[in-house]
Formats: structure tokens, sequence, C-alpha cells
């Protein structure tokens, strides 16, 4: 029975995704309009698509092109139902293929035609469909027996790389070339690693791969061995399943860690791990399982959070996490989300039977600044930590905190919070305040960052304090120079934050 399940984790962990919490949509899908659709709403950050058509399978995957955002939908049932199908920039829609008995895991816009053609996954096959020919069905590139492909990703050279688990328990990764149709598998060295989702650097020379099993990075460098390289975190990062992988420019491997509220970074040159909470949710969702994630042409960080029901942009070089609320009267289950072009990041939002794209041109004129970025809590004490937020047109937000899951454990009692404000309209600008963290006697000992989250119901600002947990014996002291973290002028909306149902989150922890 455990073998089964490696074997098939990836289509796992979408059902349970989409079965815990189907039940809390209201709304049935809606057939699609002719055009786009924009928010009426003061929201302008984030703008939805027409729904799909009714008892069409919602959209679960989504890869934007220059002309074509490609978008792979499941129904769930007995059997589950997968459909590839075809949105354009002016909000219509076409189902392309429909695939009885299958989940499709990930897809992937061709390397050479990508608004034509389309790969994706069908259970142990690679297959891929071509809108420029007159075919009707998908064209089966190759099957891997006893295999589930789990995600793709390409290289410089048009190939497609491939992670699998087999039915034995062992994951591999493979590569396709659809030039020569030859291909490669490269056994991955631990057991039960479960290797999820695929990424390859910029040179093109290096796979990277997330261990969502085994709770490792995985590196493979075919050009000097076929065996990959395995990264294991140090004992002060608590990871729950890493599930995606990103390279950014600088070479610095980004990934998400579903199970979690965590996202984090490996340097692969020191092996130095950072692990970064996600903004405080209104509703307290403990485990936000941030998902997919991608680096843009600006070396930024984006992933999706799916339970947390949010689109995040990190900015590696300032320390702001900023979260763009999906608006919907559910949790909208946002699997998956992508940059694209023109400056527009692509979502699907499950739950909610739509895609949308969050546009990041939008400013957002509010800067959020902590004089103390280091600090050292005893067990049991507490330590105020200035805020200084600047809002240009002076409306109203709150100020909480999030910690990671490790110190915010579910159904227990949290080892690190703070206090809180809410619906602040400050009185002056820049307006001055302070949020109290506290450490509960039962603290894990050690270092780790706490977000300082200024929200309402369009969107989160956060940065990052480092906070230190020291013994009750060991006497207050700061680490490091007190200094002004400022957030870059950034823009909100306010209005109340919204209440999310969020009575399934403790089910939807891995």
């Amino acid at each position: 029975m455990i073998m089964r399940l490696s074997h098939s984790i990836g289509p796992i962990l979408i059902l349970i995704a989409l079965s815990a919490l189907g039940n809390a949509l209201t709304h049935p899908p809606q057939a699609a309009g002719p055009a786009l659709v924009l928010q009426t709403s003061a929201q302008q950050y984030v703008t939805l698509l027409p729904k799909v058509p009714s008892g069409s399978p919602s959209p679960w995957l989504i890869y934007p092109t220059g002309s074509t955002i490609w978008v792979a939908g499941i129904a769930t049932g007995n059997p589950p139902t997968s459909q590839i199908r075809e949105f354009f920039i002016d909000g219509t829609s076409k189902g392309v293929i429909s695939l009885p008995n299958v989940i499709v895991s990930s897809i992937l816009a061709d390397p050479v035609n990508p608004s034509t053609k389309v790969w994706f996954t069908e259970n142990s096959t690679l297959a891929f469909y071509d809108t420029s020919t007159d075919q009707t069905s998908e064209t089966k590139a190759i099957t891997f027996p006893d295999q589930s492909l789990q995600y793709l990703a390409n290289d410089t050279q048009g190939r497609i790389w491939m992670s699998m688990v087999g039915s034995s328990g062992a994951s591999s990764i493979a590569m396709y070339d659809p030039l020569s149709h030859l291909n490669q598998t490269y056994p991955v060295r631990t057991s039960g690693a479960i290797v999820q989702g695929i990424t390859v650097s910029p040179s093109g020379k290096t796979i990277w791969f997330a261990e969502a099993g085994s709770k490792k990075i995985g590196r493979l460098v075919p050009e000097v061995s076929p065996v990959p390289d395995e990264f294991s975190p140090p004992s002060y990062v608590n990871l729950a399943a890493p599930i995606q992988v990103a390279v950014d420019s600088s070479g610095n491997v980004w990934f998400t860690d579903h199970g979690s509220n965590q996202f984090g970074v490996l340097n692969p040159l020191t092996n130095v791990w950072k692990v970064f909470p996600i903004g405080y949710c209104p509703d307290n969702c403990i485990n936000g399982l941030p998902n997919a994630i991608f680096i843009d042409a600006k070396n930024m960080v984006w992933f999706s959070e799916h339970i947390a029901g949010r689109i995040a942009r990190y900015d590696p070089l300032t320390g702001v996490l900023t979260e763009y609320w999906v608006p919907g009267s559910s949790i909208p289950l946002m699997w998956w989300a992508m940059p694209g072009p023109n400056n527009l990041v692509w979502f699907v939002a499950w739950a909610l039977g739509q895609i949308g794209y969050v546009n990041a041109s939008v400013p957002v004129p509010i800067s959020l600044g902590s004089v103390l970025p280091d600090v050292v809590i005893q067990r049991g004490g507490s330590r105020p930590v200035s805020v200084i937020v600047n809002s240009a047109d002076q409306g109203k937000f709150s100020l909480n905190s999030s910690a990671v899951t490790q110190d915010a454990p579910g159904y227990y009692p949290p080892q690190i919070y703070s206090s809180s404000q809410s619906d602040i309209v400050p009185a002056s600008v820049p307006y001055s305040t302070s949020i109290t963290i506290f450490a509960a006697w039962n603290a894990t000992l050690g270092q780790r960052y706490v977000a300082l989250t200024a929200f309402n119901s369009q969107v989160s600002l956060d940065v990052f304090v480092r906070v230190n947990v020291v013994d009750s014996s060991v006497s207050y002291v700061t680490v490091g120079f007190a200094s002004m973290i400022v957030l870059g002028s950034l823009a909100i909306f306010v209005r109340r934050p919204r209440k999310r149902k969020s009575n399934s989150v403790g089910r939807m922890r891995k």
C-alpha cells in the first residue's frame, strides 16, 4: 500500500486537494462570455476571466504564452477527467481535448511552437497536442512503463525533462528529445524520494528537482555525472514536503514547502538554507500551502498560495513579500500560477472555475519598515518590534504577524505569536507603532524568520524579522545592527479584510 501511494503521489495530492474542498463550491461554473470581464469593484490588481462552460473540468494548471494561455482542467469523479483548454487574451476559450481517466499533473508549452503546441502528462505517458494540425486527439510521444509522470520542464536545447515516481517507490529523472526521439533516465539515489517539481537552470546545463518524500533538493548535471546530487536541509530548517523549485539568475534555488506555510531558498555554493513564512492570513490559515514557483525576467520570485488564496511576489533585493488576494466567495484553490508576457502573472482558481492574472505593473503606495530586523527573545518572554507604515492615501489597514509552521503547529498553541492591530486609519504619515512578539515557554530554541504583515482584503505586505529564541537563563541581547527596512512604495486599496472559509485547512495538511 505504501508503494502504491508513492507511485501515484502527484494524482493523490491533486485529488485530496480537490475532494477536500469540493463541497465548498457554492456556484457551479457558468458558460464563458465572449469577452474579457474586468473587475467591477475597487480591486485593481487581480482580473478574473469568465468561468469555464458548465460541466467542463475546472482549471488546475496554467501556462501563458504570447497569444495563448494553455490550461489543464480537472473534474473529480470516478473516474476523474482532465481537459486541455486554450484561453485567449480577450477572455474566450475553447476545449481542445478531453482525457477520461487521466489526471494531468503538468503541462508545458512547446519550446519551439509555444502558441500552437502543448505537452502534458498522461499517467505514464508524455503526450502533446498541436492545434496547427488537423489532429483530433493527443499524440503519445513516449511511455514509461510502471512510472507515474509528475512534472515537466524544458532546457535550452528544446529537450523535455520529467520527474517520475515508479510503482516500486523509486524516483527518477527522464529526458526526451522531440527532434531525435532519444530518451535517457537518471535514477535518484534516495529511496522514497518522491520527486515532484523540476526546473532547468538559466544556463540550461543543470536540472533541479524537489524531493517531497525525503525533504531534499536534487541536482542533476548530465554532462558531469548520470547520478544526481542531493542537498539535505540543516536541522534548524523544518520542511514538510518541498514540492516545486525555481532557479534565479545567481544560481539560488527557490522552493515551496507544500504541507506548511513556508517558502525558502538554497544557495548550492555555500549550502546555506533560509526558510520564510508567508504573510499573516486574517482567518489564521496555518497551512497556506505554497505551491507553484517561478522566477520572472526581473528576478522576482512568484508563487501560488494554494489554501491562503493569494499570489505572492518576493523581491530578494529588498526582502519584501507582496501577496495579492484573489476575490471570491470561497477558498479559490490556487494550485498553479506562472508569470507571462506584459508583466502579467497568470493563475488558476479551481474552486471558482476561473483563471485570471495579477497585473504586476500596478503600483501599491504603501511602505512598511521595521527598526529591529534581528531580535533575541527568551523563552516565556516577549520583545516589541517597531513598525513604520507609510500610506499614500492614508487608507485603512491592519497589522499582524506570521511564524513558520513549526512555530504555529495545527491544533496546538503557537510557540511564536504577536500582538495585532486592526482597521488602522493613520493619523499621520508616517505612522509609527510596534508589534510585540512573544515566545512561549516551549518555543524551539534557535533562529527563524517571522513575517510582519500589513494587510487589507486586496493585498498584504510583509517584511521579515529574524527572531532568535534563547533559554531563559540567557540575558536579552540584540543580534546585528538596528536598521530600517524600507519596502519601496506600494499601493493598497483599503477595505475591511474579508473572512475566508477555512474549516478544512487542517485536513489539507500533508
